[in-house]
């Protein structure tokens, strides 16, 4: 699959990115993909532990986690990521990225207040205008490259 230079590209030119994701071409496809949509940082994790380490010591602005991962799955990633006394990691923006179309992880991941949900395979420019759309309601330039608060109405 080819991510070209035609992907939509984030607004802003600082934006952190934290892929959570166990499979390695998975992991490498997603982070090519958001280079190309101009991410300045990108930080991996092969678990939703390793995960929520990163999340809270770089605090990204954006996450996206594949549910399925031993031995911390996606969805504790995404509750440990809530349940942050640090609210720039407490509001991180998180995208849920799964090939299994599982409606009681759907909505545990939404009473969790997850901001997206792909399922793979995915078409990578659905993927990335799903990942601009969330910063570009999310990022607040005045939180820099330390996290972004949720969007507010």
């Amino acid at each position: 699959m080819s991510t070209g230079s035609k992907l939509e590209r984030f607004s802003a030119d600082d934006v952190t990115v934290l892929v959570v994701e166990d499979d390695a071409s998975t992991r490498s496809l997603l982070t090519r993909m958001l280079k190309t949509m101009g991410a300045a940082r990108i930080y991996e994790a092969v678990n939703g532990g390793e995960g929520l380490r990163l999340a809270c010591e770089m605090k990204p602005h954006v996450a996206i986690c594949d549910v399925n991962m031993e031995p911390v799955d996606g969805l504790s990633f995404l509750g440990g990521v809530r349940a942050a006394l640090n609210p720039k990691v407490s509001a991180l923006p998180v995208v849920m990225f799964t090939a299994a179309k599982d409606s009681a992880a759907m909505e545990k991941a939404r009473a969790l207040g997850v901001q997206g949900y792909l399922l793979k395979p995915f078409n990578p420019k659905g993927f990335a205008s799903t990942m601009c759309d969330i910063v570009a309601k999310t990022y607040r330039a005045d939180w820099g490259s330390v996290g972004a608060p949720p969007a507010t109405e």
